[in-house]
């Protein structure tokens, strides 16, 4: 059994694309940079998309079967740490980051440590959707390792 159903994992991927995007937007109207705010105001277009693939998604899945007391305890601890842990938990914590993002660098910095938490995640929903929205995931991995390489490509200057 895995460790949360199809369901409650969309739901965390639509939390995911919301907060990139908060943060993508306010990191862009920050920014002096052209090319800076520029790529920002790309990659929000682009977690706009993937919510509204997201949401597709999750309009024809049907809910998990309920988690027994041992599968409970596991999950609740595993949610408790990647909610710890997660750079982007919730929009308001996105903004905050954001605006904290002074420089060139440091919102470089956020927006590759984003998109690697994103990719984790992500990683693990393909293995528990089904199989037809295994593909989109898979595209939406793509477009984040994308970013990824971008956002590289800007810090290195």
């Amino acid at each position: 059994m895995s460790v949360f159903t199809a369901s409650e994992a969309l739901e965390m991927a639509l939390e995911i694309e919301k907060s990139g995007e908060v943060f993508y937007n306010e990191a862009a109207a920050q920014s002096d940079d052209p090319e800076l705010k520029e790529l920002f105001v790309s990659l929000a277009a682009q977690e706009r998309g993937h919510y509204r693939a997201f949401q597709k998604m999750l309009e024809g899945v049907a809910p998990g079967p309920p988690l027994d007391d041992t599968d409970f305890a596991g999950y609740a601890e595993y949610v408790q740490t990647a909610l710890e842990q997660a750079l982007f938990a919730g929009p308001d914590k996105a903004l905050s980051l954001a605006k904290q993002a002074a420089d060139r660098e440091s919102a470089l910095r956020a927006a590759l440590g984003f998109e690697k938490d994103t990719l984790l995640f992500f990683y693990d929903l393909r293995d528990i959707v089904s199989e037809p929205d295994r593909e989109v995931v898979t595209h939406i991995i793509r477009e984040e390792k994308r970013h990824l390489r971008s956002l590289a490509r800007l810090l290195r200057g």
